[in-house]
């Protein structure tokens, strides 16, 4: 019952969202930058923008928004921001509601849903007149942001996913840290390990069987995509191999139990391994900053390795990805200031040393030259990380589907009742299957 609720909501916004982008929303390319809105009588532009995040990554932009505002004293910018979790299902509200905020924080997952329901701005032209500067850009992250010929979105930084781990529990307890070449086996028998020696109340890795994003490099492993031609690839049988090691691992006490995980957020304050209740989690490579900063024990070191590979896995699943987009809405009555503020996040020297690396490795070339000399330990870390994946990886997929976000949301709502025992686990993932099948056939 709470699954076809949740659908029937997502459905309905989905109609909505798709009706709206229908009835005529602007492509917003060349517009004047003052055709309205707030500001026209002043003269004073104010833009509305978005992004999800933790405390830190709201503290570095609204200090680079700041900056922004000093250099350019006839734009303001207001801020608008919260968590990961409810983030996509209120912007999509927004949009449907053409109250979309101006700058909007983009997913690789979500872009091609959005893009294709007209509810992004078309930067094509302004990357063309050179005000939105891409030519120190990695080309692979402009072939990213870009649907259809068309650049909706500038990635912020280049990511990978990989498992986050406490090093200063891994040595208190002797037990050898991650290789690259550990498989999902050595996760098993090291996280049960780390269970066993710390006793009840301690974990060995927060349970991510509902990530969708980490079940994609467990299938890619099979040498395929999770999606294919708007549908999805995994089979039961698949399914049913990595809500089995989960379910052994909540057994054995090397995942978190089911009222754990239900009670975490994506917020990086709440994890396990933030709360020193686990030794591992996943997470993305920008991640481990703020992992280490919202550490309840500051004397001990966390540390990154690539996801565990498949036993007889047909290609490494690892990849490189785009970090999160900076995007502008459709409608927006201030194109070119958004492209500007867009421009300025991603190329100003300034700006770009705030940021840091907390949204991954920054996609301007000559900006990375720049800051590497001067990185700290745990931001060169980061780099490393992403220097060995970049050895080690396969090619990233396309972007999701349309369709995708519901897909995501049932794929949490499966896991939740496996791990709470609602119904037998065969039966559970057959009704995934079909209902993730219906919904990308209804999108495409």
């Amino acid at each position: 019952m709470m699954i076809t609720k949740k659908w029937v909501t997502l459905f309905c916004l989905s109609l909505l969202l798709f009706a709206t982008a229908c009835s005529g929303g602007s492509s917003g390319t060349t517009a004047s930058s003052n055709e309205g809105g707030k500001g026209d009588t002043s003269g004073k532009i104010e833009l509305r923008m978005t992004w999800w995040g933790s405390q830190t990554r709201h503290d570095l932009t609204t200090k680079v928004i700041k900056l922004f505002e000093e250099k350019h004293p006839g734009i303001t910018i207001k801020p608008e921001y919260s968590g990961w979790d409810g983030y996509f299902d209120k912007l999509t509200t927004q949009v449907a509601g053409s109250n979309a905020p101006d700058i909007v924080q983009m997913d690789y997952a979500f872009l091609t849903d959005f893009a294709r329901r007209g509810a992004l701005l078309d930067l094509t032209p302004y990357a063309d007149s050179q005000e939105l500067r891409t030519k120190d850009h990695d080309q692979s992250m402009i072939t990213a942001g870009s649907i259809d010929d068309k650049l909706y979105a500038i990635t912020l930084g280049v990511n990978a996913p990989g498992v986050i781990y406490d090093a200063t529990v891994f040595q208190e307890l002797g037990i050898e840290e991650p290789q690259e070449s550990w498989t999902w086996k050595d996760f098993e028998d090291i996280a049960t390990k780390i269970a066993a020696a710390k006793g009840d109340g301690f974990y060995g890795s927060a349970d991510i069987s509902g990530a969708t994003n980490m079940f994609e490099v467990f299938i890619r492993q099979t040498g395929k995509g999770l999606f294919d031609g708007g549908t999805i690839t995994a089979t039961n049988e698949e399914l049913q191999q990595w809500f089995e090691m989960w379910a052994a691992l909540r057994e054995s006490g090397g995942a978190t139990s089911a009222e754990v995980t239900a009670s975490t957020t994506n917020a990086l304050e709440t994890r396990p391994i933030s709360l020193g209740t686990a030794a591992m989690d996943f997470a993305w490579s920008n991640q481990l900053l703020t992992f280490q900063q919202v550490n309840k024990n500051q004397d001990h070191k966390l540390a990154i390795q690539v996801l565990p590979h498949g036993e007889n896995e047909k290609q490494i699943g690892e990849y490189l990805k785009p970090g999160q987009f900076l995007s502008g809405y459709a409608k927006t009555k201030h194109p070119k200031e958004v492209a500007m503020f867009i421009d300025f996040m991603v190329n100003d020297p300034e700006a770009t040393a705030i940021l840091g690396s907390e949204r991954g490795v920054p996609v301007n070339a000559s900006i990375r030259e720049q800051m590497q000399p001067t990185l700290p330990e745990a931001e060169q870390t980061i780099f490393q990380f992403i220097d060995t994946v970049s050895k080690h990886s396969s090619e990233i997929d396309p972007p999701y589907p349309q369709g995708f976000a519901e897909v995501d949301t049932s794929f949490k709502s499966t896991s939740e009742q496996i791990a709470f025992g609602q119904g037998s686990m065969q039966d559970v993932i057959a009704q995934f299957i079909e209902g993730a099948k219906a919904t990308l056939g209804s999108s495409q």
